[in-house]
């Protein structure tokens, strides 16, 4: 899911970095999942938050 946002984002010419962030207490458990957070420059947060509102729609 993280790739179509990200390469959404992109494509509204929003620059994004995708921060991987892992707890060192889950690694090695199946069934744990890395939380992931996707970054824009402060700039584009209103647009990015706009883009991303009209996806649940």
């Amino acid at each position: 899911m993280t790739p179509l946002v990200q390469g959404g984002l992109e494509s509204q010419g929003i620059p994004s970095v995708v921060m991987n962030k892992q707890d060192s207490s889950y690694v090695g458990m199946c069934f744990a999942t890395r939380p992931v957070e996707i970054w824009v420059p402060d700039v584009h947060a209103e647009a990015a938050s706009a883009w991303l509102n009209s996806m649940e729609e």
